[in-house]
């Protein structure tokens, strides 16, 4: 526990971890929230501030906070995601590396307790950072856009609908940037080059959602609906729709079953090869 706090204060307090959050905040502005009708262009959420009229706006219930907030985690986020989320480990962790450092830290815990305690650091502060960077975007839209109250239009969801509406959003970015860091962090247990730690798991989750989004678009070509449903608990960013199946368990248990193995898995591999080195770690 000690170690652990030790690599919590270290990843939270340092510049990679405030830029993972802006990041993060920037990235939520590329969602895609509002398409024109008349010319049939998309609109993404920081286009909307600054070119859509307020009558636009007023109209259109989807432009409200709660619903832009609820619509975060798309667009260009779900690209970037597994290069951001590293940036708070990647930083302390090669400086650690580099410095010669690692080997009295693994000397003074143990190999076990030094790679558990980094696994868990790198999860947590990953997650964090996404959450952090979800808020932000949320008070931005909170202040720009108004709230779904003002729309006399449609009728509005309950206070306590919206509270659960928020507190999933906010509970699956923290799970959608854990999750999207383990490739990164498996990578830095062979590797010491930073750009080859976030860059290689960008193309390795963008390959992956390439062929499931082509393997998905054949079975419907071909009229297979129920198989081309049944991978949507594979995608990389499948995390961010758990808590939205709530009346379908079977989709929610193999969402949770996937990425806990995707989890278990990267964290395994780091621990053995860690173990597997002969310099400890360096």
């Amino acid at each position: 526990m000690r170690a652990l706090r030790g690599d919590l204060n270290k990843s939270i307090l340092n510049i990679g971890f405030v830029g993972a959050v802006l990041s993060v905040m920037l990235l939520c502005f590329t969602a895609p929230e509002y398409t024109d009708m008349d010319t049939g262009k998309v609109y993404t959420v920081f286009e909307a501030m600054f070119k859509l009229d307020e009558s636009v706006i007023m109209e259109n219930s989807s432009l409200s906070s709660y619903n832009l907030l609820e619509g975060s985690l798309t667009g260009y986020i779900n690209m970037f995601l597994p290069i951001i989320v590293a940036f708070p480990f990647m930083v302390t962790f090669c400086a650690e590396r580099n410095s010669g450092f690692m080997r009295f830290s693994i000397t003074r815990t143990g190999k076990i307790k030094y790679c558990l305690s980094k696994f868990f650091a790198c999860f947590i502060t990953a997650g964090l950072a996404v959450v952090l960077g979800v808020m932000l975007y949320g008070i931005v839209v909170w202040i720009r856009f108004p709230s779904v109250y003002d729309y006399t239009a449609v009728t509005p969801p309950d206070k306590e609908i919206i509270i659960k509406g928020l507190l999933r959003v906010f509970g699956a970015a923290f799970l959608y940037g854990a999750v999207s860091a383990m490739p990164a962090f498996f990578i830095s247990s062979f590797c010491k080059n930073p750009y080859l730690i976030t860059c290689t798991p960008f193309l390795i989750v963008y390959l992956w959602n390439t062929a499931l989004e082509k393997v998905t678009m054949e079975l419907l070509m071909s009229g297979k609906m129920e198989e081309s449903g049944k991978l949507s608990p594979y995608f990389p960013d499948s995390i961010t729709y758990l808590f939205m199946y709530l009346n379908d368990e079977s989709v929610n248990r193999r969402i949770i079953i996937f990425n806990s193995l995707y989890v278990v898995v990267f964290a395994v591999l780091f621990i053995v090869v860690m173990n597997c080195r002969k310099d400890k770690g360096m």
